[in-house]
């Protein structure tokens, strides 16, 4: 896998397909207008409410794939909707995203990059909508997300632009914010590609979790502390034992009893593959929203400790 949930093949072509797009625009500067992306794809947006669901029954009574109607029941997609909690929706026949309008405005570019993502990787125009648990099976619809995640990563970050700027600088909070501003994204979706793309060969892992001292700061829509466990390639690699849950322990270890801003910032040794002790720097920033936490290699050591 190139990065987690997509294959080295779908990975290449998806790049591939944001590059030509990219290309098109001129090669923009930081950060990209998603307007002009629409206008260049012919899509547009528009805006949803569960509350009021006759859009979202009009827009099932007159959905079809290759000119045949996809629901008989228009309400079906509106139960879809309510049940699974989706926060957006991309409709192939009329070119349209949908994004529920009680979805936080600092949210909706993700999400619309996101769909974008559906919209112009082919192989998901079968499957309708990406987010349509319906018609996917865990795995396939697992799979299907994480691609337009990544299509979606390397189009608001502009591919290699971002990486290469962000070797310039060093992994810390300051640069997040920093690069967050610069590309007009949010401090958590830059904090990921901080980790995965920034040095791909330097181990680092990243987490999106609750606060251990203040649970109700974070705690996903199940409650559960750990929502996001993110890994550059050369974590994957060489500590692929590591959990979710192990990480997370570390994080509970250190963590103070600061709300907001810098939490703690700590050193940890974790074993590798080989068995050797390395030690890591872990710094944690809770942006009232949830803990952001990155690890970082720094060197081996002679003794190690397990988790």
């Amino acid at each position: 896998m190139s990065v987690d949930g997509v294959g080295d093949y779908e990975a290449e072509d998806i790049r591939a397909i944001v590059s030509r797009i990219l290309k098109d625009l001129g090669d923009p500067e930081p950060p990209l207008n998603l307007a002009q992306v629409r206008t260049l794809l012919d899509l547009n947006v528009g805006y949803y409410s569960t509350a009021n669901t006759t859009l979202l029954q009009d827009v099932a009574a007159r959905m079809k794939v290759a000119g045949k109607q996809v629901l008989e029941r228009p309400m079906l997609l509106v139960e879809a909707v309510m049940k699974v909690k989706l926060s957006a929706l991309w409709v192939p026949d009329s070119k349209r995203i949908l994004i529920d309008e009680t979805v936080p405005k600092p949210k909706h570019r993700w999400i619309e990059g996101h769909e974008v993502g559906h919209s112009v990787i082919p192989w998901h125009r079968e499957f309708l909508f990406g987010d349509n648990e319906f018609t996917l099976d865990p795995v396939c619809h697992a799979v299907v997300e994480a691609e337009a995640n990544f299509a979606a990563s390397q189009l608001l970050f502009l591919q290699k632009r971002f990486a290469a700027e962000a070797r310039d600088s060093a992994l810390e909070f300051n640069s997040v914010k920093a690069f967050a501003k610069r590309f007009g994204n949010t401090i958590t979706t830059t904090f990921w590609r901080m980790i995965e793309d920034r040095d791909p060969d330097a181990p680092v892992f990243g987490m999106v979790t609750a606060h251990p001292r203040y649970p109700e700061i974070g705690s996903g829509d199940n409650g559960e502390p750990i929502r996001y466990f993110i890994r550059s390639r050369a974590f994957r690699e060489k500590f692929g034992h590591i959990t979710p849950e192990g990480a997370f322990a570390l994080i509970e270890r250190n963590a103070t009893h600061k709300k907001t801003g810098p939490v703690f910032d700590a050193m940890e040794v974790l074993c590798n593959a080989n068995g050797e002790a390395c030690e890591f720097q872990l710094e944690s920033f809770c942006n009232s929203h949830a803990l952001l936490t990155f690890g970082m290699f720094v060197k081996l050591k002679p003794a190690f400790a397990r988790i």
